[in-house]
């Protein structure tokens, strides 16, 4: 295959198709037409990876395609590798791609794995983001990351933004998760319809909001929504050390749930002699419920089947390695955390979880569930 387009030209060709075998599909007597899509199909901390291989395995020097692919224990040939290498390009964080004799750190990228301060790694952040025009585009429309309602989203996307009905799901999955990583919230005012302020002014200027974590989202201070965790309580293979999930618990879910205002609660605190009616109890009274699908635990799935059969809000997180759950990855979205559990992957994950739980909740009334998505297949 060809080099892909370069940024500006986003898979102009839909690229290679992810599993696609010329020896298990039949051959088709005409070929489709390609779908444009003016963005990059990995989202910026999945392209991250590629500056990120040359930092740690080349010294920040320029690699050739399959010594990167080897550094991430990637196949040279396979579309994943082809896509992460065109995203990190279309970001602005390298230069080259899988069909390139090398992959070259950029300035931005240089500046993205070799930050001065969390300041400066922030900005890159920013600056990868907004390189990317459509998402630039986007967040000056809308004045930020949130968007209306589908029925309303739609004809805009087609109309303004020119992008076909059959990617919009796709699309704004990668914006929504790349808005998450970034920070660019529901606020955020770039300028571009008259307000005079410039991108680097806004960026300061959201630089300058950082929310507080005592602050809390939603409810009252005195009466706060409650949201119970479903998780496991101790690890079944060696994939995982042992303590893994207590610290998964305290590091990650506890501050993410209370920053977001809810009051978190969970059969653990009570040891191994709560009830199973207790359990049950307030796993479908509660008013948001958050399950860690990591290790595909027997119990955890029991316990969200309960809560989904009352169609009530949950939210749904797994450690970054764990396997799909088909009839739930396709219909549902599901957050992943960092398993490493690094002070540095801590501080990134316990944000974009707090965001995974907000918007479950501001969405409670009008969010497809599963439930709800069965149904309408059904009829």
């Amino acid at each position: 295959m060809s080099e892909a387009p370069e940024q500006g030209k986003v898979d102009q060709e839909s690229g290679p198709s992810e599993g696609d075998s010329s020896e298990t599909k039949p051959k088709r007597t005409r070929r489709s037409a390609a779908i444009n899509r003016p963005y990059p199909r990995r989202t910026l901390e999945e392209a991250l990876r590629i500056p990120q291989a040359l930092k740690e395995y080349n010294g920040g020097n320029p690699w050739p395609p399959e010594q990167v692919a080897k550094a991430l224990g990637v196949g040279k040939g396979s579309s994943n590798f082809f896509y992460l290498t065109a995203s990190s390009r279309d970001f602005g964080l390298t230069s080259g791609t899988r069909d390139s004799p090398q992959i070259t750190l950029s300035p931005l990228g240089r500046q993205a794995v070799y930050p001065s301060s969390h300041e400066d790694e922030r900005e890159s952040l920013y600056k990868a983001f907004f390189s990317v025009e459509i998402f630039h585009r986007i967040v000056d429309h809308f004045n930020g990351s949130k968007l209306p309602e589908e029925r309303f989203l739609t004809n805009t996307l087609q109309t303004s933004f020119g992008l076909p009905l059959e990617i919009h799901g796709e699309f704004l999955d990668l914006f929504e998760k790349n808005c998450r990583f970034v920070g660019v919230g529901s606020d955020f005012e770039i300028g571009a319809r008259g307000s005079g302020q410039t991108l680097q002014a806004a960026l300061e200027e959201s630089a300058s909001k950082t929310p507080s974590t005592a602050t809390p989202h939603v409810g009252d201070t005195e009466n706060p929504p409650t949201c119970f965790v479903i998780m496991p309580f101790s690890e079944r293979d060696d994939s995982h050390p042992v303590g893994f999930f207590d610290e998964v618990f305290e590091a990650l879910f506890k501050p993410a749930v209370t920053n977001a205002g809810f009051e978190i609660t969970t059969a653990r605190r009570q040891g191994s002699d709560i009830i199973h009616s207790t359990i049950v109890t307030e796993l479908l009274e509660a008013d948001l419920v958050l399950a860690d699908l990591t290790e595909h635990n027997p119990n955890v799935l029991f316990e969200l089947g309960m809560r989904m059969a009352e169609d009530k809000p949950v939210v749904l997180v797994r450690a970054k390695g764990t396997g799909p759950i088909f009839d739930v990855d396709n219909m549902l979205r599901v957050e992943e955390y960092n398993p490493n559990l690094w002070t540095s992957t801590v501080a990134k994950d316990v944000p974009k979880i707090e965001a995974h739980v907000m918007a479950a909740w501001e969405n409670r009334d009008t969010a497809q569930t599963f439930l709800k998505i069965l149904r309408q297949a059904s009829k």
